[in-house]
């Protein structure tokens, strides 16, 4: 008797178990789709500020950042990496602020390690976010899956608006330097893509990827 009524137990218990991740998980969903939906509504909001690092192209890699003020006085911000040498848009985040937290976050990046930050019209961060990826594709490397959700931001911003001309990598020539987050096997895996790049390029009748 006593071994039917923990059996018992242990049935209720892992029925409850169910309930609760089902709980979660419907509850997760709806807090994704309310953020996504957040999101996309955030990208009509009016610019705020539009930061890109003084020196990216000397250093090769830095981030871009782009705000939007919301009309309730919140932020929504986009932080987008950009690798000038190889790799395009290696890293990419988004997140909506308070309105009081948002100086401080400024404050925050305009004090880290890529030096001053710089503003800059919308179209020249688009236009340099956009010909970044696309020289990183030419090479075989695709924007982070992230980039898809954070390069919204941009929302109807003309690139076309924006007079200056890009030139990346390093002396002409794509340059991987690796970051301290590129495992071995990340590093290997880019070295080979770069290899197979000059391949191409050069099976092609051209001296140099560019």
């Amino acid at each position: 008797m006593a071994l039917d009524q923990k059996a018992l137990q242990k049935k209720r218990a892992k029925r409850e178990m169910k309930r609760k991740q089902a709980r979660q998980g419907a509850s997760g969903q709806s807090g994704v789709l309310s953020k996504a939906r957040e999101w996309a509504a955030a990208v009509r909001a009016p610019i705020a500020d539009v930061l890109v690092p003084a020196s990216l192209f000397e250093a090769g890699i830095g981030t871009v950042w782009i705000s939007r003020l919301l009309p309730d006085g919140r932020y929504a911000l986009a932080g987008i990496l950009v690798d000038t040498y190889c790799l395009g848009v290696k890293n990419a985040l988004f997140k909506i602020f308070e309105g009081a937290e948002y100086p401080a976050f400024l404050d925050k990046i305009q004090d880290g390690p890529v030096g001053e930050l710089v503003r800059q019209e919308p179209a020249y961060a688009r236009k340099l976010v956009e010909d970044a990826a696309a020289y990183a594709r030419n090479l075989g490397f695709e924007p982070h899956p992230d980039y898809r959700i954070a390069g919204l931001i941009f929302g109807d911003i003309d690139p076309a608006e924006c007079p200056v001309d890009f030139t990346f990598g390093m002396n002409g020539r794509p340059m991987y330097i690796e970051g301290p987050d590129d495992n071995p096997a990340m590093q290997r895996r880019i070295l080979k893509q770069l290899g197979q790049a000059a391949l191409r390029q050069a099976d092609a009748g051209v001296d140099q990827i560019s």
